[in-house]
């Protein structure tokens, strides 16, 4: 049973770096979590993140979450070789987590760049500020944008700007200039 003095959230962050830890998965929690930790304003239950794996082994990934965690699609293994992402829930807990397989070298590189950061009363590994900023700018919905401006806000200084713009112009290769375009934007 989970400890009262630890939130569901920070339970299964807990718990994700427990599983992640003892299957030896490299890992980094991205989306509106890592969002908080780096100074947006806005609030979120589910986890997001991104794991250390390649198509062979992704079915190791699965039955590493799948003991604590409920599949919520039908034939979740097929859905996780199709598009690469694992929605789940924790069965107690109710907490929605997104396990992402990290197979672009954008994906690679953040994992590298990934660093353990305290969330509430728990620790865990997450994605440097400027990778959350592209992960964000990739996504492009109004409120990763949001995200993406309150991040700058807070941490404009602190910012590796060369790796940004360097990062953010690689996804000119994949047809997306929108990103460098509204990264400038935003840090402007």
């Amino acid at each position: 049973m989970p400890d009262k003095r630890v939130t569901p959230v920070e339970h299964v962050i807990a718990l994700v770096d427990e599983i992640c830890a003892s299957n030896n998965l490299g890992y980094a929690i991205i989306g509106g979590i890592a969002a908080t930790v780096y100074g947006s304003g806005r609030t979120t239950i589910d986890v997001d993140l991104i794991v250390q794996t390649d198509i062979p082994t992704l079915d190791l990934v699965y039955k590493a979450f799948a003991g604590d965690f409920a599949p919520l699609k039908e034939k979740p293994l097929e859905f996780f070789r199709q598009y690469f992402v694992l929605p789940v829930i924790h069965k107690d807990l109710h907490v929605k987590l997104d396990v992402s397989a990290a197979l672009s070298g954008f994906e690679q590189t953040a994992l590298k760049r990934a660093k353990r950061l305290p969330y509430g009363s728990v620790s865990a590994v997450f994605c440097s500020p400027e990778d959350l900023i592209l992960f964000k700018l990739v996504a492009n919905r109004d409120r990763d944008l949001v995200d993406v401006k309150d991040i700058v806000a807070r941490n404009k200084q602190r910012l590796d700007l060369t790796y940004l713009r360097t990062a953010a112009a690689q996804f000119r290769e994949v047809e997306r200039s929108d990103i460098q375009e509204t990264l400038e934007t935003l840090l402007r």
